[in-house]
């Protein structure tokens, strides 16, 4: 009876798929059977589709293969005591603070030579790219989701801007604190009500510049979280003054590539690469997914590591898991370009190799977001057991996705992918769908 079951589910699946969505969408489904590879729904499964950021899993696991689990980043200063010099040197780390960079001041000032004066470099040499992406939309270069891509990161290169008025007296307070931010507010007086916006830049001349206009009102305090630009050479001036700071002399002299068999006189670790993937995968954090996919092809090619050779290595692997597949491509390693195209078997291949590895197999899963708990998935599928799906969700303003590992009722694991595609505004109704079939799957087989 329940080889009779099982037989008999992938038409009934399909069946039901037909009968409830609507016919303005375009749907694209793969199930499959996680350890062995068994098909048990395919709709479309190898139709290309916008997959938004369910592209992470496919950063995610490149990332595992070319690094390891265990990579951290190092981002150095090296000293050149004959030229007075020092060097600030990238490494493409992600969620660098400016407390790092504190301490690296300290660590540097305890051990240097008295010297009337230090010139301070800055080498970016190890990453390099265009601060945003093709297919990146330019209304959303403001949003916090998309912040520009660096050489050199503060954080997510997202500014916290509080406002407030006190008595009639406007206040206002940034962090992290960035000694060349140029902040414009001629616009921002205290009213009987708040509305305030703030506007980023400039891109051009990658520059940290925010423009505040609107009114706030008396006894109220907003706010704000907006990208800004020029984050390697704000992070080269935080490096400036905390070296004053510790007593000195240090003035910031521009780029210049450092001879890295210089001595080091101070190091700042990231954490180890699994758990920035955490963080990526979780929070679905864009400027994450950048710096790793061209620290990939940093490691890979031993050049300046670019976004497009990133992406033709994470196609490379692509290639090996679904080979022969069509119209796919690649633009990105977050998932936030318009111009990505990703089959559902592919996606179902990524994870199925990921939770399969038998050397990053766990790190790999634990990575994603788990139903009802945390993440983009802390409020989706809760009736489920916590943990019965772990996966990656994505979306733009006409595009659902999400992705993942299923353990069913019965202790069945699964790996699926559902794309949907539709007329802008039904977001939300996407999601419940997915989330309802995704409950189907965990209680139909058996």
């Amino acid at each position: 009876m329940t080889f009779f079951i099982c037989m008999l589910f992938p038409i009934f699946m399909s069946s039901q798929l037909s009968a409830s969505t609507p016919s303005s969408w375009d749907t694209g489904i793969l199930v499959a059977d996680a350890g062995t590879g068994e098909v048990l729904v395919n709709v479309n499964a190898d139709t290309p589709f916008r997959p938004a950021s369910t592209v992470k899993a496919i950063t995610t696991l490149t990332a595992l293969n070319t690094l390891g689990a265990a990579h951290v980043y190092r981002t150095v200063i090296h000293v050149d005591t004959l030229s007075n010099s020092l060097f600030l040197v990238g490494s493409g780390a992600p969620l660098l603070s400016a407390e790092d960079v504190t301490r690296a001041a300290m660590e540097t000032v305890a051990i240097l030579p008295y010297r009337d004066e230090w010139n301070l470099f800055l080498d970016p040499s190890a990453i390099t790219g265009e601060s945003h992406l093709p297919g990146w939309d330019e209304a959303d270069w403001n949003r916090t989701y998309c912040p520009p891509v660096e050489p050199l990161c503060i954080g997510d290169n997202v500014l916290e801007i509080v406002v407030a008025s006190v008595n009639g007296t406007l206040n206002l307070f940034t962090y992290p604190p960035l000694p060349g931010l140029q902040i414009y507010q001629g616009n921002l007086v205290t009213g009987h009500s708040t509305s305030i916006t703030a506007i980023g830049g400039n891109w051009e001349t990658g520059r940290s510049e925010m423009t505040l206009s609107g009114t706030i009102a008396n006894g109220t305090r907003e706010i704000l979280y907006k990208p800004f630009a020029g984050a390697p050479g704000e992070l080269a001036l935080i490096l400036e003054d905390q070296l004053v700071t510790w007593g000195v002399n240090a003035s910031y002299s521009g780029i210049e590539e450092a001879d890295l068999s210089l001595p080091q006189t101070a190091v700042m670790y990231s954490d180890p690469l699994w758990i920035i993937l955490g963080s990526m995968n979780k929070w679905s954090r864009n400027i994450v997914a950048e710096q790793i996919l061209r620290t990939v092809a940093n490691r890979e090619t031993g050049e300046a590591g670019s976004t497009r050779a990133g992406c033709d290595i994470a196609g490379a692997l692509l290639d090996s898991l679904v080979p022969g597949a069509e119209g796919w491509q690649l633009a990105d390693g977050s998932g936030l370009s318009r111009l990505n195209l990703i089959t559902p078997r592919q996606l179902v291949e990524v994870f199925r190799a990921g939770a399969g590895s038998l050397e990053f197999g766990p790190e790999f899963l634990a990575s994603f977001p788990v139903n009802g708990v945390d993440g983009t998935l802390s409020r989706r599928m809760s009736d489920l057991p916590a943990g019965a799906f772990r996966g990656k969700t994505g979306s733009l303003n006409d595009t659902c996705t999400i992705a993942g590992i299923l353990t069913t009722q019965d202790g069945r694991r699964l790996a699926l992918a559902i794309f949907l595609e539709f007329p802008r505004g039904q977001i939300w109704r996407a999601r419940a769908w997915q989330d309802r079939y995704i409950e189907s799957l965990y209680y139909g087989l058996t």
